[in-house]
């Protein structure tokens, strides 16, 4: 599961699950090297947070850039193609569904 949220927490988000193609795109952000910056459908995308927390700014490369209205942050870019660029952190993997085992005895 990958979580983030802004500096003043009012905005808090999660992705619950990324298909293989998503997960073969991420690399660490540029700004924290404890997070992971990953591109992902629109639809996996949860947002919790009030809607009047949250602010869109269009730019002229089509792209759409989602900020929080009271600390300023930069929570996602949605790209032209209903992707989001956003910046997680990891939480670990969800759990499997049985048991896993490296070797058979």
């Amino acid at each position: 599961m990958y979580k983030g949220h802004c500096h003043c927490q009012a905005i808090q988000f999660e992705i619950d699950h990324i298909d293989e193609l998503d997960a073969d795109n991420e690399r660490i952000a540029n700004s924290d090297n404890q997070s992971l910056r990953l591109e992902v459908n629109k639809e996996v995308l949860v947002i919790d947070c009030a809607p009047s927390a949250l602010a869109k700014l269009h730019v002229p490369n089509g792209e759409t850039h989602h900020m929080c209205n009271i600390c300023g942050h930069l929570m996602f870019v949605e790209t032209s193609a209903k992707k989001v660029i956003v910046d997680v952190f990891f939480n670990g993997h969800d759990a499997l569904s049985e048991p896993h085992c490296q070797f058979v005895v």
